[in-house]
């Protein structure tokens, strides 16, 4: 008997389970059967609930965002805020997006980096998405003696503004390829600033350059220099070593 039941339990939970695993795919479906109805090209790299019933966030793989109604027959785009009594308003697009650089920033591609390490111990850690003949990029660049001077270590991914198969990407390309990689990109980036010709290339070489800059499209980047913290907090433009490490807690 109590073989029986258990047995009907299990088979009892199982249905369950199947019944709403259905309901959250149709969910899922009505959003994304209105996203082929917009354009069919458009897609979700990841739907997920919000705190406003029927309502959806869902991430583009354009790295756009978009509220979709859980029928998909409404969707807005912009910032979403709840203003729950007693908390404030809290920037629910905010809180998605720095989740999304958090997880998007542990992926392969962005573990492949040039890295300026801090002059004795690290006290911070940045990520920065940057290109050669951008003014600003070269700017910071510049101060890169200073940054890591105060402790601070600087990843740099690639993002040529360009698009890729620019000269920009090119020269980033060869700057990952080449024997000294921070070298040639401070080389670079200085002949770029001084209106000079490229340097010669290297042999070329399997580069992430690419995949830097389908990443950055991915978690929002529309300009160089972007930095990028652990937490996943979005920095845009050029600041000054002081600054920096000032914005840190370093100084």
């Amino acid at each position: 008997m109590r073989l029986l039941v258990s047995k009907f339990i299990s088979i009892a939970a199982l249905a369950v389970t199947l019944l709403a695993s259905n309901a959250w795919a149709a969910d899922y479906s009505g959003v994304e059967s209105s996203l082929a109805r917009i354009n069919p090209d458009l897609k979700a790299s990841s739907i997920a609930v919000t705190p406003m019933l029927g309502m959806y966030d869902v991430l583009l793989t354009s790295g756009d965002r978009i509220y979709m109604s859980e029928d998909g027959e409404f969707f807005f785009a912009g910032t979403m805020y709840q203003n729950a009594s007693g908390q404030g308003l809290v920037n629910l697009t905010e809180q998605g997006a720095v989740k999304n650089r958090m997880v998007a920033m542990q992926s392969p591609a962005a573990q492949q980096v040039w890295v300026f390490p801090a002059v004795g111990s690290t006290k911070a850690s940045i990520s920065v998405f940057t290109d050669i003949d951008c003014y600003y990029c070269q700017k910071l660049h510049s101060e890169m003696a200073a940054i890591n001077a105060l402790g601070i270590e600087v990843r740099y991914l690639a993002f040529p503004r360009a698009g890729l198969g620019s000269s920009s990407y090119q020269q980033l390309a060869d700057s990952w390829c080449a024997e000294n990689p921070n070298e040639f990109l401070t080389q670079a980036k200085l002949r770029s600033h001084n209106k000079q010709a490229p340097l010669n290339s290297p042999v070329a070489c399997n580069n992430p350059v690419a995949a830097h800059y389908n990443l950055g499209q991915q978690i929002g980047v529309t300009g160089t220099p972007a930095i990028i913290l652990d937490n996943g907090e979005l920095w845009p433009g050029y600041l000054p070593a002081n600054e920096l490490a000032k914005r840190l807690g370093l100084l």
